[in-house]
């Protein structure tokens, strides 16, 4: 749900405004790939942590008569004080915070902060993980986002916030939050593009269906397996999908299927940027449609959790999650390396097999680029290797094809990857006498 606390940042904080912080709006339910997906205008996006968290304080800084939240986690002594400061000054402020899971511990010291200032903090049902982040502010404006308000969390970890003024959608969030405040149990209203959990799976499913050219995925869980499934089919109808999220065992057998399936999977380790985001651009770039929030790849989130999203068509949306994505891809590695587990692609799959492992190879490589691959086999084994491009032929290069291992067992291939080579995932297959493997490797 969150990672690991890291050393917490200066408390004020300006507000910092970059190229992540841009403005637009679009609204309505248009036709996308022929099918009609309902949609929500969205006025900006903020992107972690290049922005900071400024925008939050200011927002609340700025309320007149009432601000509505409800968060996952909330340890942020500034945005604690800024809500006990307008609570003191006659601001209407109520909050609902998380109770489920660790929820008690994490947000007991902030309740009871906020209580003895006038805030009406409501604890979300115990049985019930509420997980969303968004805040309202005088029924005019809705902050919706990945990211929980966690001060030592945000110089590390990746994710996204987008402003919402649409009317429906105020009322929709209003209607919500103040059923939950009450623990009326009563189901989220619905309104555009507003994806509320339970019951957020077949919307989802749906953006990743609208995909003809590109598919670009973050997010901090993968264990659904109609999200899989739907992301698996994208690669498989000629989508170039690509998956980017931090390295975990727990989502490393996904991860392979999903790469054996064509899906271009980026794993950043522990030590860069902490992929947090949940976020789906389907033909993003020029034009396409983008879903973010709370929202999890995992069946606890998506059909037990309360959570909020969205999905916009929104020019800046869509570009701004495009070029985050695709940059966030260029620091990970293929889900193949750091012992994953490998993906069958013609031939016995994975790193290793009997007689025959790969001890190196570029996971990721750009068009004009060299390429290198290197095995581990008998000594003066005869080996081969072919390569099937992202187009289905196979590639001609110089340095491809026989290669003699040395006395030592190592045979070696360096070959460039031509300028006008397809993106996409392309399959690298290794025979030493009868030993036989093959590895997916991104086109880029």
């Amino acid at each position: 749900m969150h990672r690991s606390a890291t050393p917490p940042r200066n408390r004020f904080r300006p507000l910092i405004l970059t190229a992540a912080i841009v403005a637009g709006c679009m609204s309505g339910a248009p036709s996308v790939a022929g099918a009609s997906i309902p949609t929500s205008p969205v006025s900006r996006i903020i992107v972690e942590p290049d922005a900071g968290y400024g925008f939050m304080d200011q927002a609340l800084m700025g309320a007149r008569s009432r601000i509505d939240g409800s968060f996952y986690e909330l340890r942020d002594p500034t945005v604690e004080q800024i809500l006990a400061k307008e609570a003191d000054h006659g601001v209407s402020v109520h909050i609902v915070l998380n109770a489920a899971y660790r929820g008690i511990s994490e947000n007991t010291a902030a309740v009871q902060f906020l209580e003895s200032h006038h805030v009406h903090v409501t604890w979300a049902p115990a049985g019930q993980i509420f997980h969303a982040k968004y805040a309202v502010i005088d029924r005019s404006v809705a902050y919706i986002g990945t990211g929980n308000l966690v001060a030592s969390d945000y110089s590390s970890t990746r994710d996204f916030w987008v402003v919402d003024r649409n009317p429906g959608d105020l009322r929709a969030i209003m209607t919500t939050v103040v059923n939950d405040e009450r623990s009326t149990g009563t189901p989220p209203a619905s309104s555009n593009g507003l994806v509320w959990s339970p019951g957020s799976t077949s919307q989802l499913v749906a953006v990743i269906a609208q995909a003809r050219t590109t598919l670009l995925v973050e997010n901090e869980e993968m264990k659904n397996t109609a999200i899989e499934s739907a992301l698996s089919s994208a690669a498989r109808r000629g989508v170039h999908v690509t998956v980017v999220m931090t390295r975990s065992s727990s989502w490393t057998a996904a991860l392979s299927a999903l790469a054996g399936a064509g899906v271009t999977v980026r794993v950043l380790p522990s030590s860069a940027i902490y992929i947090h985001a949940k976020v789906i651009c389907a033909d993003c770039g020029h034009g396409g449609i983008a879903f973010l929030g709370s929202e999890n790849f995992s069946t606890y989130s998506l059909e037990r959790n309360r959570e909020l999203g969205l999905i916009t068509t929104s020019p800046l949306v869509t570009s701004t999650v495009a070029s985050i994505v695709r940059s966030d891809a260029r620091l990970g590695s293929g889900v193949l390396e750091a012992g994953g587990a490998g993906s069958h692609s013609g031939g016995t799959s994975g790193g290793a097999v009997r007689g025959l492992a790969v001890t190196s190879f570029l996971s990721s490589i750009s068009r004009g680029a060299y390429d290198t691959l290197s095995v581990k086999t008998a000594p003066n084994a005869s080996c081969d290797l072919e390569v099937t491009l992202p187009s289905g032929y196979q590639s001609g290069s110089h340095g491809l094809g026989s290669a003699t291992a040395s006395s030592g067992g190592v045979a070696s291939w360096t070959w460039k990857i031509g300028s006008s080579t397809h993106p996409g995932t392309a399959t690298a297959t290794v025979q030493c006498g009868t030993a036989k493997l093959s590895q997916n490797f991104s086109i880029t």
